[in-house]
């Protein structure tokens, strides 16, 4: 296009051709082909016709509103009718953990019903501790956790453990919470009791055992029984690998002697190491020796007895050859002097003897609560030279 048609331009068809090229813009039509096509026809072929600056603008286009793409965010769960406890997790596992040091875990829970929660005992099983919550009602939407701490001393491998939760949850009464845990011992004694079982009077008795120490400069130091009758010594040591960590392992040996007294014989294996977290530890030791009777039971377990209230046992001595014999004698030693505790015959013994003498084991509680031991001593005629100990164990508790 040349500069003089441009000049001749008037006024009006400018005005028409910059609108013109608005409005196209504003409807979102043709390219920029189409807008020139109309600025050059309509412009020159009417001059008279009514001003476009004069004509009513027109409206612009309302945008489209966006369909959004993503859901509202959720407000919340949608609380249901009662109390209602839901537990993020009801199970935790604490992996492979040190026997030297307790470990702790929080079940956290929501009230997700529209009445208030409420939290009665809370029970664990043998091992662990779980502590109540800071207080024993939950409102709705509340959260709040129950504590559970578990020891693992004295214990070793998998160990699986459960906690009771009591709540007035019409759906879940009793919640079931779960840990487990793979205990690493610093240090692990195989047997975990040296038991002698049946150990004939007059022959000594030997048993072999292990002890892993963990940490590959740690080892075993010292070990003894505390008390007569039986001993321990160290066979050697030798470098090893528990799960993958360095370790030694020695091997003990321990012995009841061929002077050990008849009947129960009750020690403890005393165990020292340079390993700090376990420099020292216990091992029962059990052994029953034999002479020409046998008592049954071994052990005479009291159970419990309240202060100030009769209890009544029963023991059986048994001729192991079936020959006659007679209760010559019996005693009471424990460490309680006032203690009411006598022995007597049932039925009548004839002279020359039985082959099975059944024994009651009368008493009273004694007024001391808590736990109460010692020995039964019997003598017979089949062997004057031993006596027989005949262990008891009772706990004391207050009359109801």
């Amino acid at each position: 296009m040349s500069l003089p048609k441009l000049a001749s331009w008037t006024t009006g068809a400018l005005a028409v051709s910059l609108i013109a090229s608005a409005g196209l813009w504003a409807t979102g039509c043709d390219d920029g082909s189409s807008s020139a096509s109309t600025a050059d026809t309509p412009a020159q072929q009417a001059p008279d016709a009514t001003p476009v600056a004069d004509q009513p603008a027109p409206e612009p286009a309302k945008p489209v509103e966006a369909t959004p793409d993503t859901p509202d965010e959720p407000v919340g769960p949608e609380l249901v009718d009662g109390p209602r406890m839901v537990f993020d997790q009801t199970f935790h596992d604490f992996g492979i953990i040190s026997d030297t040091l307790p470990v702790s875990f929080d079940f956290v829970f929501h009230n997700q019903g529209n009445e208030v929660l409420k939290i009665g005992n809370v029970k664990a099983s043998c091992g662990c501790t779980a502590a109540a919550p800071t207080k024993n009602e939950y409102l709705p939407g509340e959260e709040g956790s129950i504590h559970v701490t578990f020891k693992p001393k004295g214990r070793s491998g998998h160990q699986a453990k459960s906690i009771r939760v009591n709540t007035n949850d019409p759906e879940n009464k009793i919640a079931n919470l779960r840990i487990s845990s793979d205990i690493l011992s610093a240090v692990n004694v195989e047997p975990k009791v040296f038991r002698f079982d049946q150990v004939e009077a007059g022959h000594a008795k030997t048993v072999v055992g292990e002890i892993r120490v963990r940490g590959a400069d740690y080892k075993v130091t010292d070990i003894e029984v505390n008390g007569p009758y039986a001993t321990a010594k160290i066979l050697g040591t030798k470098s090893i690998e528990v799960s993958g960590m360095p370790a030694t392992s020695t091997k003990v040996e321990v012995t009841v002697h061929d002077d050990a007294p008849l009947g129960w014989l009750d020690r403890r294996v005393i165990i020292k190491t340079n390993n700090p977290e376990r420099p020292a530890l216990e091992a029962p030791l059990w052994a029953n020796v034999l002479g020409p009777i046998e008592i049954q039971p071994a052990k005479l377990p009291l159970g419990v007895v309240r202060a100030g209230v009769p209890f009544r046992r029963e023991l059986r001595l048994v001729s192991r050859a079936g020959d006659l014999f007679k209760l010559t004698d019996w005693k009471i030693d424990s460490g309680e002097e006032d203690l009411d505790m006598k022995v007597e015959v049932a039925g009548e013994i004839p002279e020359e003897g039985v082959a099975i003498l059944r024994l009651i084991v009368t008493g009273t509680g004694p007024e001391q609560i808590g736990k109460l031991e010692g020995n039964i001593v019997l003598s017979t005629s089949m062997d004057k030279d031993r006596d027989i100990n005949v262990p008891f164990h009772c706990v004391v508790r207050p009359a109801k």
